[in-house]
């Protein structure tokens, strides 16, 4: 049945007549060890679905570029409910906080994905003058937090003074990155630091980049339905999947759109366009910490955060 279900387990099967039409590969803590075991297995998948934990995927990201150059990777982050460190990545043996999991799809197969980030670029603009790999220390030359503070306002004035997660307050307010090819890649802000004043995202920030405010618009209001809508749309042109049929689908949504949403979830699942062009078809939905997933335009593989994307599979 169409919709969200809390407290709840999926499970999507998809068979293949060919036995080498899927390969999988985990390991309980090593992300390069988990891209060898799938090397070993197949040499050359047309696409790569990656399951990870938080802090991992950007250095696995880079371990699949090396090993599989031009092979597009998309996916989702392990979560858990408050940040503890509960999430788990599961293989058929196994689940481990750290874990890798990765899946290999042949040739044989009909698959198309896309990672939308639905929002529109605002005026006001920074730049990230100082950073390590997700913390920003400096923007424009002064404390982040200080700058962060200003924007946000006072909803989060007690983690500006004492250190602590904003993902509520920011989760409607991406900052994108954009890239030489005009695409942006959004990433959310998730935390200060206290008294240091840096903060930190749930992806990397480098150093000089320039930070662009972005817009939701009405998504969350409206549960995001266009945008899961257009994630399937643009699924169904990509790769091999153009011009066919797809039998099953994975839908990824960043678990900070969901807090986002909140309430309005069903109504973006249950959007008229959406729900009359998957039909009957079976499609399992998935909220993450962190979303993989390859630009159309400069055709690489990227860590974001506050994006939508669909997987599918003919």
């Amino acid at each position: 049945k169409n919709g969200s279900h809390g407290n709840s387990v999926g499970c999507l099967l998809v068979k293949s007549s060919n036995k080498g039409s899927f390969a999988t590969s985990y390991d309980a803590k090593s992300g390069e060890d988990a891209v060898k075991g799938l090397k070993d297995k197949m040499k050359k998948p047309q696409v790569i679905l990656m399951f990870a934990t938080p802090g991992a995927e950007e250095g696995i990201i880079e371990k699949l570029h090396e090993a599989f150059p031009d092979v597009p990777v998309f996916g989702g982050t392990a979560a858990d409910d408050a940040l503890a460190g509960e999430w788990r990545v599961m293989s058929k043996d196994s689940s481990s906080e750290t874990g890798v999991s990765l899946v290999g799809v042949a040739g044989d197969v009909k698959v198309g994905a896309s990672m939308l980030g639905p929002y529109t670029a605002t005026d006001k603009k920074v730049v990230a003058t100082k950073t390590e790999g997700r913390r920003v220390f400096e923007i424009d030359g002064k404390p982040a937090a200080d700058w962060a503070l200003e924007w946000i306002g006072d909803d989060v004035k007690e983690q500006y003074e004492k250190g602590g997660l904003v993902l509520p307050q920011t989760a409607q307010s991406p900052l994108g990155i954009k890239q030489a090819s005009g695409e942006y890649v959004t990433n959310h802000l998730a935390a200060f630091g206290g008294e240091e004043k840096f903060i930190d995202f749930f992806a990397p920030i480098v150093q000089g980049s320039e930070l662009v405010v972005m817009d939701s618009g009405d998504g969350p209001l409206t549960g995001y339905g266009s945008t899961f809508e257009k994630a399937y749309d643009v699924a169904l042109t990509q790769g091999s999947m153009a011009g066919s049929s797809p039998v099953a689908g994975l839908l990824i949504f960043c678990g900070g759109m969901a807090i986002a949403v909140g309430d309005n979830l069903d109504k973006g699942l249950s959007n008229e366009g959406f729900v009359s062009k998957i039909d009957s078809l079976p499609i399992l939905g998935t909220t993450c910490f962190g979303e993989q997933g390859q630009l159309p335009e400069a055709k690489t593989n990227v860590q974001r955060n506050l994006s939508c994307g669909m997987i599918l599979l003919g």
